[in-house]
Formats: structure tokens, C-alpha cells, sequence
């Protein structure tokens, strides 16, 4: 399977005090394939945002390179067409809806591609459909829910059929069940055979993730399936993660002689070990 994203020996500075420079990304190597599902995890400042930009174009390497779909993000030309194959919805929904009505925030993209109508009224019924909101698309936006709004943020930019979307912390400023519906979405783009770029400080989430990339201090330190990458709890622990309540406390209960599998990542995993203990 080909690769969507790839970064070589990439590299971001930046300007900090006193012309300071600051480097948030380090020689950093990734890969992610067509149809794949990374959630990137990292703390404040491991510059897992910073990569999310360099990704989609927003920002330049200040070394190194970023492949989209085989196309350099240095180059000017390609921008357009990257932006188009790979999708980006941010950390605040507010920020990315410009109409008064949820059907025209959703056109919007697509009328600046140059569609013609009647496909453009096609893939906002399809957008808002894939994310659950079509029922909503003659409401004003500012009287949904935040996990409603993300939604339609999301469906922004499925419209403009992306086949890679990069989340860059959607669900920060939403609630337990605006959490939930975003996931909900973000799993069912996925199955359609989306690529899923997962930025996120919820480690809940990221158990969803077919790879789980660590940050920290501009490089990665940590990569594999959620099993894996969750079973090194101390070293998660260590830079300051959290790992899912259920694998910490299957961890707990290993220190205190109760052997449960190290690897536990849901509830449901946690009940049929335990079970197995009666």
C-alpha cells in the first residue's frame, strides 16, 4: 500500500525571544498509508500541532521534506492540490464556519473548487449525511451543540472530498458527548477508507487508532499499535502522558499480584479479564 503522508528529516524552527531560535520539529521520519488511521499523541509543546501544519501545508520546513500523496508541500504549485487531498479540521469549530446557515458552510469549499451546482448540492447532502447532521442543514450554526459544530466542520471538508483529513485536536473544547459524536464520525470516515491523522491529548481516543505515534521535544519517541504503545505505561508516565484508566489499572493490579494482561485497552477488555479470574 502507498503512502498518503511522508516526512523525511523534517525540520521547523521558529523565531523565540531576543531572536531566539526555537526548533519544534527535529530530523523527524513518518510515514502513513492510504487508508490508515495515526493518532499522534504528545503533551503541550512535543510539537505534534506543528507537524499537523507542516502536513497540510500551512507551514514550510525549515529542512527536510513533507510528501503529500507524492507531492513536495515546498513547492508552491502543489499547495492547492495538497489542500485538496488532504483536509484539515481544527482544534476550535468556530474558526472554520463562515455562513449564517449549516448547508451553505458546507458549500463553501466547494464553490471556491468551482463545482458546478448540481454536483456541489450532491456533495453537501453526502457530507452532512456522512457525519449524522443533514437533518440540521437549514439551521444557523451558532445554535448547535460544539460537537454538533464540529461536525459541520467536518462535513466542510468532505465536501471537498479530501482523501486525507488531519485533526488537529477537534475535540479539546467539547464536552464528554461532543467527544463522542466527533469519534463517532472520525471512525466512520475511516471504515470508508479515509486517511485519519488524529492529533489528541485523549488517549481514550487514540486507542481507536491502527498506529499510535508518540512526541516528545520535536521527535518521536514512541510508535507502534495502541497495545504496544500503552503497555510501556512507566515511559508514557515518565514525559508526562496519561494511558487509558483501565490499562493503568491493570497495570496497578499487576504490581499487586493479580495477573491481568498488560495490554488491556477498554472496559470490555478489562470485564473478560477479570471474569476469567472468578
Amino acid at each position: 500500500m502507498s503512502n498518503m503522508v511522508e516526512t523525511k528529516e523534517l525540520i521547523f524552527e521558529y523565531s523565540g525571544n531576543e531572536d531566539e531560535r526555537v526548533t519544534a520539529v527535529k530530523k523527524l521520519s513518518l510515514s502513513v498509508k492510504k487508508g490508515e488511521f495515526v493518532a499522534v499523541i504528545g503533551h503541550n509543546g512535543s510539537g505534534k500541532s506543528t507537524l499537523a501544519k507542516l502536513i497540510n501545508g500551512i507551514l514550510v520546513p525549515s529542512g527536510g521534506k513533507v510528501f503529500v500523496d507524492s507531492m513536495d508541500t515546498v513547492n508552491a504549485e502543489n499547495i492547492w492540490n495538497i489542500r485538496q487531498k488532504a483536509g484539515m479540521v481544527f482544534q476550535n469549530p468556530d474558526n472554520q464556519i463562515v455562513a449564517t446557515i449549516v448547508e451553505e458552510d458546507v458549500a463553501f469549499g466547494p464553490e471556491n473548487l468551482g463545482i458546478k451546482p448540481e454536483e456541489i448540492r450532491e456533495r453537501v447532502d453526502d457530507a452532512l449525511n456522512a457525519v449524522g447532521m443533514y437533518e440540521f442543514r437549514g439551521k444557523p450554526p451558532h445554535l448547535l451543540s460544539g460537537g454538533q459544530k464540529q461536525r459541520i466542520a467536518i462535513a466542510g471538508v468532505l465536501a471537498m472530498k479530501p482523501e486525507c483529513i488531519i485533526f488537529d485536536e477537534p475535540t479539546a473544547m467539547l464536552d464528554p458527548s461532543g467527544r463522542k459524536e466527533v469519534m463517532e464520525a472520525i471512525l466512520r470516515l475511516n471504515k470508508e477508507g479515509i486517511t485519519i491523522i488524529h492529533i489528541t491529548h485523549f488517549m481514550d481516543e487514540a486507542v481507536n487508532a491502527h498506529r499510535v505515534v508518540v512526541m516528545e521535544d520535536g521527535n518521536i519517541i514512541l510508535e507502534g499499535n495502541p497495545k504496544e504503545v500503552f503497555s510501556k505505561v512507566d515511559k508514557l508516565k515518565a514525559i508526562g502522558l496519561d494511558v487509558p484508566q483501565v490499562t493503568l489499572l491493570s497495570n496497578d493490579l499487576n504490581k499487586e499480584g493479580i495477573k491481568l494482561s498488560k495490554d488491556i485497552l477498554t472496559v470490555d477488555e478489562m470485564v473478560n479479564e477479570l471474569c476469567q479470574l472468578l
